[in-house]
């Protein structure tokens, strides 16, 4: 059974300023496929502006009864035990309301998330886990250096249950420098917050897992962590000549999840990966998240090269 009408792949940035006019690397790009037929990459300047644009497609789609799935490059919660540390609840949801109400973001992508990064860092003993900042910028409490931390048995794991199966992953606690995450995770968790909240949306979207588990939801609009990587050498392949490769990967990624979905086979994405324990399956449901696609890799190369 087809799970969604359109999937809608989206590369997120964490640039405190707004990206070029000109379309380039490094910036909010995400590529949508309508029943099977994927568009041409979108490319956003700033992160307000891709919620606006994000949430009126989202809506149009609502509004002709189409039911949407909404793929974020990002993790979607942190290592057990950090929300509960910070919000006295072992939910993630908890966390993403808990930044939410202390990032400032603002329409010309203005930020501070590394103030906010440096205030968590204080609650821990020593110095971390947060790390990895400019060296002229005036945090000192987020380190530049990794080996910089102290303290590190007091701190929360160094990665996610998923962060140590999905080959290259970053951990969330690095926030600079290359292949970082952890600040697209503190400015995206805010903004996916504000997309759900969205006068437009009408609560009719939901978090996978955290309000869905892991299981093929039912929901009209799904919003899910994913990771392009899983797809890597499909990219590199795929990619045309000249393209830029963020818009190579939304545009391949949106593709091999419609396809799985036109031949009935995404259901197995959303029950996680196989080799899940219970107590593993607890962990990624209330804090931790999974990556759609995560375990079943071959499913999604396969289906790139089958017809729709």
């Amino acid at each position: 059974m087809t799970l969604f009408h359109t999937h809608i792949i989206v590369d997120w940035s964490a640039r405190s300023t707004p990206s070029p006019a000109r379309p380039t690397k490094d910036a909010i790009w995400w590529a949508v496929a309508q029943d099977g037929v994927v568009d041409e990459p979108a490319y956003a300047r700033t992160r307000h502006d891709a919620v606006e644009r994000l949430a009126a497609l989202i809506a149009k789609e609502l509004d002709a009864e189409r039911r949407v799935l909404v793929g974020f490059d990002f993790p979607f919660g942190y290592p057990a035990g950090a929300a509960a540390h910070l919000t006295g609840e072992a939910s993630a949801l908890t966390l993403w309301d808990w930044l939410a109400a202390r990032i400032r973001d603002s329409e010309d992508n203005a930020n501070n998330r590394f103030e906010v990064a440096a205030n968590i860092n204080r609650t821990y003993p020593g110095i971390g886990p947060f790390w990895g900042r400019p060296g002229t910028w005036r945090y000192p409490e987020v380190p530049t250096r990794e080996s910089s931390r102290t303290g590190r048995e007091a701190h929360p794991n160094e990665r996610r249950i998923a962060d140590h199966h999905a080959k290259g992953a970053k951990t969330v606690w690095q926030l600079a420098y290359a292949g970082s995450v952890g600040s697209q995770v503190l400015l995206g968790l805010p903004a996916i917050k504000r997309l759900i909240e969205h006068p437009r949306m009408e609560g009719r979207l939901a978090v996978w897992p955290f309000e869905t588990g892991l299981r093929a939801p039912e929901a009209h609009t799904v919003v899910a962590e994913i990771y392009p990587s899983l797809l890597r050498r499909e990219i590199e392949e795929r990619k045309n000549e000249g393209e830029i490769p963020d818009a190579a990967q939304v545009r391949v990624n949106a593709e091999a999840f419609a396809r799985l979905d036109a031949l009935g086979e995404l259901g197995p994405l959303f029950q996680g990966a196989p080799f899940l324990d219970a107590e593993e399956r607890h962990i990624v449901e209330t804090e931790e998240a999974w990556i759609l696609g995560l375990g079943h890799e071959e499913a999604l190369r396969e289906t790139l090269g089958q017809p729709l």
